[in-house]
């Protein structure tokens, strides 16, 4: 098997900055468990605001690393169109949860949509203009991607839609103006390369690079489950959002819409929904015990039933 420290990473610059990453995230991870936010109030801002900017120059840093040009459909394995679209989706998070660290977000309503807007679309756009250069328009990283070939043709699409869903739900948290709920994405996105990697050199196999990929694509909805248990986040946000960006965008990009339309139209009832209808939500959720476990019986429900969905990588 080939090693993970090699010559093509002399000073060994772009594995120290993930083993930092590494204790970073799971030093994130205890404080949701601990307090149920990922940035408690106590930590000094700068603090916070560095350690997230290291993920953004970890990401960087990949470009110090030669690739092949030519991808490999057999196994999962990274190439230079999937290394540049996670370095772009990357920065995407890390600048949103700076912004939300930093309190940047406009306070003016249709401001602030401009802003997040403007993230979002500029995001697509660099994504496209990578796909166009390194890339191919059909074979695409998610649909295109090899599997184990004891997954069968349905379980095989009912994965690639479920990881469709959580990129989707991705955009909407790196815009939610809660630091925990920007920044988790990130885990998957930067495990994703790193998987690739182990695939490359033969330390795991297909199946480990999906199974840890999905744990780590889903993971902030058990993490939404304890902060909504333990009150740190309320829950109209990220009800709202979840379902227009699996009911609105998501349909709308299956039936043919180019992303630019169907995130214009999941931005019209994200506003909507942010400003008439989750503060009515929040406050009858909030002060009333029965609904609130209601809804959230109605989200354990949904973790389970992505764990079933994604069971035939998990067993």
């Amino acid at each position: 098997m080939a090693k993970l420290i090699t010559k093509h990473d002399p000073f060994h610059i772009h594995k120290i900055l993930g083993v930092f990453v590494l204790f970073s995230f799971l030093y994130r991870l205890l404080n949701v468990g601990r307090y149920g936010v990922a940035f408690p109030k106590t930590e000094n801002k700068w603090f916070s605001v560095c350690s997230v900017a290291l993920h953004g120059v970890l990401s960087l840093s990949s470009l110090l690393l030669p690739l092949s040009k030519k991808r490999n459909f057999n196994s999962p394995m990274i190439w230079p169109e999937f290394r540049l679209h996670s370095i772009v989706f990357a920065m995407r998070h890390v600048v949103c949860t700076i912004i939300n660290l930093l309190h940047l977000w406009p306070t003016n309503f249709w401001a602030n949509l401009i802003a997040k807007a403007s993230i979002i679309f500029s995001t697509i756009s660099l994504a496209r203009l990578i796909t166009e250069n390194y890339g191919d328009k059909v074979k695409r990283t998610t649909n295109s991607m090899p599997y184990p070939k004891s997954v069968t043709k349905a379980e095989e699409k009912l994965v690639k839609n479920l990881y469709a869903q959580a990129q989707f739900h991705a955009v909407i948290q790196a815009i939610c103006e809660d630091p925990t709920a920007s920044f988790m994405p990130i885990l998957a996105i930067q495990a994703a390369p790193l998987l690739m990697t182990l695939v490359r050199k033969g330390k795991i196999g297909s199946y480990w690079y999906h199974r840890i990929y999905a744990i780590s694509l889903w993971l902030p909805f058990a993490i939404y489950w304890w902060r909504f248990y333990l009150r740190t986040i309320d829950m109209g946000e990220i009800y709202w959002s979840a379902n227009v960006a699996r009911l609105v965008v998501l349909k709308l990009r299956f039936s043919g819409y180019n992303q630019e339309f169907a995130w214009a139209v999941g931005f019209f009832f994200l506003a909507l929904g942010f400003e008439y209808l989750c503060p009515p939500f929040n406050h009858m959720v909030n002060n009333n015990i029965y609904y609130y476990c209601f809804f959230l019986t109605g989200y354990t429900i949904l973790v389970s039933n992505i764990y079933f969905h994604l069971k035939s990588l998990l067993t």
